[in-house]
């Protein structure tokens, strides 16, 4: 008796190879997109915990917001600022430690904290990553995927300090320019930016991405230049727009962001009242005192309105 094999031909072989791929290829795009909405949705997650953390910092420190970074304390003090954690001259991060935790664990760097009292950015610890690294995941945003991911400095999110917390001593080398800012000095929390996505260093990532910069200049609260400044501009390159660090639209062109009020929501630069480009780049606005401009901070300044942009309107 002679018995029959079964077996798929080559066409009927092809023909399902063909069904496969087609199905992969309509399946794709979904996965990818519901990657996407993923992350977006853990980012949004991070900027409620901060939002909610700043506010146990408030309540903590006699309604006071924490300052962008605090280099020295009082202002006109030659000695470095040191936290609990043995962080010298820590950036905003630091301060919302009772509900994130540190932002960078600090037992790698224990043998340099006993012998100086302190770590910085340059120092290196016993696991070989800089003091620049952060290792809490609630300042990490997982759609931001580059050299700067875990940078303290330069990473994902920053807070809007030109009003809520500039410690710089521009203006006056005894003072603090805008530092401490009461919370009462708040008129409307739900409609005032506190943190959110930033990219720092122009459309070329990488420079003081913490310092997250408003639309216009906050000339009314001793602003004098966006981002922390820095000397280092790569050859070519605008200064203005190397140092301008606003909002990073990385969630499809939306960017996540945090409010006083403890809410956080999806956000493109235009509902944020920056003035864009014929690219559709954020433009900084240097001197808010003089030309026209579509520019607003009524949701930097904590009043809700801004009077100076509003007299400058086209």
């Amino acid at each position: 008796m002679v018995r029959r094999r079964f077996a798929f031909t080559l066409i009927e072989l092809l023909v399902v190879i063909a069904i496969i791929a087609l199905l992969i290829s309509i399946l794709l795009p979904s996965l990818s997109a519901a990657r996407r909405q993923a992350k977006a949705s853990v980012c949004l997650a991070n900027m409620k915990r901060l939002s909610t953390a700043t506010v146990i910092y408030v309540n903590d420190n006699r309604g006071k917001l924490m300052p962008f970074r605090l280099k020295n304390a009082p202002a006109q003090s030659t000695a470095p600022y040191v936290n609990e954690f043995g962080r010298k001259s820590p950036r905003w991060q630091w301060f919302l430690n009772a509900e994130t935790g540190p932002a960078i664990d600090p037992a790698p760097f224990q043998d340099e904290i006993e012998s100086t009292g302190y770590f910085s950015d340059g120092s290196i610890g016993a696991d070989g990553e800089l003091g620049r690294t952060m290792t809490n995941k609630y300042f990490i945003c997982p759609s931001f995927v580059d050299d700067f991911e875990f940078d303290i400095r330069n990473g994902a999110y920053g807070y809007n300090y030109q009003y809520l917390g500039n410690s710089r001593s521009d203006t006056d080398e005894a003072r603090w320019d805008n530092f401490p800012v009461g919370f009462n000095r708040v008129r409307a929390p739900g409609e005032t930016v506190l943190i959110a996505d930033s990219r720092g260093a122009g459309r070329v990532h990488g420079k003081h991405a913490y310092a997250l910069d408003p639309p216009r200049l906050a000339v009314e609260q001793g602003a004098t230049h966006f981002g922390p400044g820095g000397s280092d501009v790569p050859e070519g390159l605008d200064p203005d727009l190397f140092r301008y660090s606003p909002v990073e639209m990385r969630h499809r062109d939306r960017g996540m962001v945090a409010f006083l009020d403890g809410h956080a929501e999806s956000m493109n630069l235009e509902d944020l009242g920056y003035q864009l480009d014929e690219h559709g780049f954020a433009t900084p606005i240097l001197e808010p005192n003089t030309g026209t401009y579509t520019a607003t901070n009524k949701l930097w300044n904590g009043r809700g309105i801004d009077r100076i942009a509003n007299e400058h309107r086209p």
